[in-house]
């Protein structure tokens, strides 16, 4: 057997190993689900609403919500019947890394939530060897565009019109067909 055909088979083996040992979230208007331990980056204008339908589905789940600028309102989310119990909200300016890295060690956290201020790919890579290891599920919201370091596993552009969800789905690595 020659060595570029055995390098396939074993990508192809590795491949299907780790595609068949991956566990999902049930999510909505999303058939294939959302895969855990992974980062999934979301960008779109119904980002949001998206998030607190999915935290909806499983409420035995805590959520940790990191931002810069306090835009979610907790009496928001009460209204839309989340249970403020399970969230705990971070607020702040600079250096997400660490209460990110704090958030999914403590594997307490099955979804954690934070502003995509990251441009360095170690840093990428750093959270997702963290949320593989915890089975977390890291969402980074975007504002105006996707990012194209490797480690993000999942993104997704949401949006709401004519009272139904448009969500398409700009990169998956792991996962069933939609």
């Amino acid at each position: 057997m020659g060595q570029s055909k055995l390098l396939r088979e074993l990508r192809e083996r590795t491949q299907a190993i780790s595609q068949s040992s991956k566990e999902f979230w049930q999510s909505p208007h999303l058939p294939c689900g959302v895969p855990k331990g992974v980062i999934v980056e979301l960008l779109g204008n119904a980002r949001t609403e998206w998030l607190i339908e999915l935290f909806k589905l499983h409420p035995e789940a805590y959520i940790f919500w990191c931002e810069e600028n306090p835009r979610i309102n907790p009496t928001a989310l009460h209204q839309r019947g989340l249970e403020l119990s399970r969230i705990k909200f971070i607020n702040l300016t600079k250096n997400f890394q660490q209460p990110l890295r704090l958030a999914l060690e403590s594997q307490f956290y099955p979804f954690v939530v934070a502003p995509n201020k990251f441009s360095d790919t170690k840093i990428f890579q750093r959270l997702h060897l963290l949320a593989e290891k915890t089975k977390s599920t890291l969402f980074l919201l975007a504002e105006k565009k996707f990012t194209s370091a490797w480690p993000i596993s999942l993104q997704l552009d949401i949006n709401f019109s004519d009272e139904t969800y448009h969500i398409a789905i700009h990169r998956q690595k792991y996962g069933r067909e939609v």
